[in-house]
């Protein structure tokens, strides 16, 4: 039986609680072979892959252009860094972004994709990012469908919730389950 654990606020300084929640989790239930992190600038997903070097660590930076044209906010020694730690960096579109995202930006017009992220954040960003990154992950190959993976997400910087979640690609969106809460946010 999985215990949620709830903080008070969203943010970075849940960081550390959010690894001592996964790895009881991962210690206690059945095995998963994969994590999947949000990590912008590179230091969260640097310390799960060190902490979970024999767990698959998925590291999902924001994509290219997201804060500026040709730029991408996670530096190339950071990538390497995860790397060495033995974790797989993927850097690709936001599931709930895309295309849907420059037509909001220019003619101001809602799309599904935009409208499904909102409805996440009614359970936190973190919740949110722990989908997309999912999606993402499993779009480029490197999850599969058909097994559970931990999620981690936050807000803004850092982590602060954690999910076990049955992956789905984009395109078959649907599928996607979030199946048990590690930890997030009571305020967000």
């Amino acid at each position: 039986m999985t215990i949620t654990v709830h903080f008070a606020q969203p943010g970075p300084q849940n960081t550390d609680a959010v690894i001592e929640a996964v790895d009881r989790y991962l210690s206690s239930e059945e095995p998963l072979d994969k994590i999947v992190v949000a990590s912008t600038e590179g230091g969260t997903g640097l310390r799960f892959a060190q902490r979970f070097p024999h767990r698959g660590v998925i590291v999902v930076s924001h994509q290219s252009g997201f804060v500026r044209p040709n730029h991408n906010e996670m530096p190339a020694e950071m990538r390497s860094r995860i790397a060495e730690a033995g974790a797989t960096v993927l850097t690709a579109t936001h599931a709930f972004a895309g295309v849907g995202r420059g037509i909001r930006k220019t003619l101001g017009t809602w799309t599904i994709n935009e409208l499904l992220a909102v409805a996440y954040r009614t359970f936190g960003q973190g919740t949110k990012v722990c989908a997309e990154i999912v999606m993402m992950a499993a779009d480029a190959g490197l999850v599969q469908v058909d097994r559970d993976v931990v999620a981690v997400g936050g807000t803004g910087h850092g982590a602060d919730t954690a999910w076990v979640v049955r992956p789905a690609y984009t395109s078959d969106f649907p599928t996607l389950k979030m199946k048990a809460c590690i930890c997030r946010p009571l305020e967000f």
